[in-house]
């Protein structure tokens, strides 16, 4: 089966034929391959796979009852071209997504695959998986514990707070631009002894408010461990409608370790700071 050329992507001078519907009728428009949004995305490497992808805007061709490739110039010299209807203005109406990709150290690009069947303008966003929102590199809030230093007393509050702030990035989704904004909902806090871990949505406040915290019961070693986990919402770059990503991401930090100590006050006849120090102190 013929398909677009490896290093190139379908174009022509001549015409190729798109659709669009309205409740009563379907209307046909004619437009040059070169102005149907065929060109060819920024190259993008995929952390996962290290794939590096291009895609194009370019109407299919059915052969059989199988959608297939446009044939080397971009057109359907065998078989018949696909028309789509799609409840949008023609004029709106955004051609079938292709993409291809190839591996690391290849010069070849692997055949052309369908991405959508073209688009609405309500449409055009591509749907964000759990998945794809995992793989965005979120930043893991700051653990912060009070009191500060290397030790913390039995059966005294030991306080902990994070920074809820939102992160906003930019990626790519399928050859589009796309704005994404992930929120810290969830604070889960393991303390290390053994303990049931602290899970709330409140990322907690600095003493004297203090809203967040864990009492240790026994002397020893411990180091405290924040999981997050953000929700996230995207939209294209330079639009304002938002949608939800369909799932939620979970980032890790882990605090240095310190010592649990047990102390005792009692009375002594000096002051502990005076020089020598007093043998009570």
């Amino acid at each position: 089966m013929p398909g677009p050329p490896s290093n190139g992507l379908p174009g022509s001078t001549r015409s190729q034929i798109a659709a669009a519907a309205n409740s009563r009728y379907v209307d046909l428009a004619a437009d040059r391959s070169q102005r149907q949004h065929a060109e060819e995305a920024n190259p993008v490497t995929q952390a996962a796979t290290g794939r590096e992808w291009r895609s194009v805007n370019a109407i299919g061709c059915t052969r059989g009852l199988l959608p297939a490739a446009p044939d080397v110039d971009g057109l359907c010299d065998d078989g018949l071209p696909s028309v789509y209807v799609m409840q949008c203005d023609p004029a709106d109406w955004q051609l079938p997504r292709w993409r291809s990709y190839r591996g690391p150290g290849a010069s070849a690009w692997s055949p052309w695959e369908q991405v959508d069947y073209g688009t609405c303008p309500a449409d055009r966003v591509p749907a964000m998986t759990a998945e794809d929102f995992r793989r965005l590199p979120l930043p893991a809030p700051t653990l912060v514990m009070q009191p500060e230093g290397d030790w913390v007393l039995v059966n005294i509050e030991t306080i902990v707070r994070t920074d809820p702030t939102p992160v906003v990035l930019t990626t790519d989704l399928l050859g589009y631009q796309v704005e994404v904004e992930a929120r810290p909902a969830v604070f889960a806090y393991d303390f290390g002894d053994g303990s049931e871990p602290l899970v709330t949505r409140d990322p907690g406040s600095a003493w004297p408010d203090f809203t967040t915290h864990h009492v240790y019961e026994r002397p020893g070693q411990a180091s405290i461990t924040l999981t997050t986990t953000w929700t996230g919402r995207y939209r294209l770059v330079g639009t304002d409608d938002w949608l939800d990503v369909a799932g939620t991401a979970r980032t890790t930090t882990t605090g240095p370790a310190f010592r649990i100590e047990e102390r005792t006050s009692r009375l002594v006849a000096d002051l502990c700071t005076d020089r020598p120090t007093p043998p009570d102190c």
